[in-house]
């Protein structure tokens, strides 16, 4: 079995050599990688993640990568290996992540006022109740309210901070995506 993905930039005798650590029998490596290849993106993608499949498979290109450096001494799991490279690499997605985009200046009247507002409904709507939840609360107070909730919020997640605002960050990314796709239909469902 050859799995289906897109090499990219991985040298074929790369990702030969990582299908032989995998497993002798190339079948049952390829089996093995489709495994592991899907446990990263579950994983990634419960994190929130909106680009859980290009993280595994770059993940699964570092990897494949240092098996030449690794594959005599490495005991254990190799399901592991992989998750410990993943985490890394989530990291360093995290930290490029960029500052959403601010939605196009409306002219102030009612009409324009009331279609985002319809379409910020319907948009959050589409979240999963967990991350509706958390955005909601994540811009419920203003000033110094608004400091004290985040970080309350943060100690009932069990997570820093940082982390809180990442994800909200991201949850409003994808509602600011939402919120302008709705705007377009709208606009071009106008005579």
């Amino acid at each position: 079995m050859s799995p289906a993905r897109n090499l990219r930039d991985l040298k074929r005798e790369d990702f030969d050599r990582l299908l032989a650590w995998l497993d002798a029998d190339r079948d049952r490596a390829g089996e093995i990688y489709e495994r592991i290849r899907w446990r990263l993106v579950t994983i990634l993608a419960s994190r929130g993640c909106a680009q859980a499949e290009e993280l595994a498979d770059e993940t699964i290109d570092r990897v494949a990568r240092r098996v030449a450096d690794i594959e005599r001494t490495y005991v254990g799991d190799k399901a592991i290996y992989f998750l410990g490279v993943m985490n890394n690499v989530h990291h360093e997605y995290l930290r490029r992540a960029t500052t959403p985009r601010p939605l196009p200046a409306q002219d102030n009247d009612g009409d324009a006022r009331e279609q985002i507002h319809l379409c910020l409904d319907t948009c959050l709507d589409r979240l999963a109740p967990y991350s509706r939840q958390l955005i909601e609360r994540y811009y419920a107070a203003d000033k110094k309210a608004k400091i004290d909730l985040r970080k309350m919020v943060a100690r009932e997640l069990g997570i820093k901070p940082a982390t809180l605002r990442l994800r909200a960050l991201r949850i409003r990314e994808k509602l600011q995506t939402c919120i302008q796709s709705c705007l377009n239909r709208m606009s071009e469902a106008r005579p």
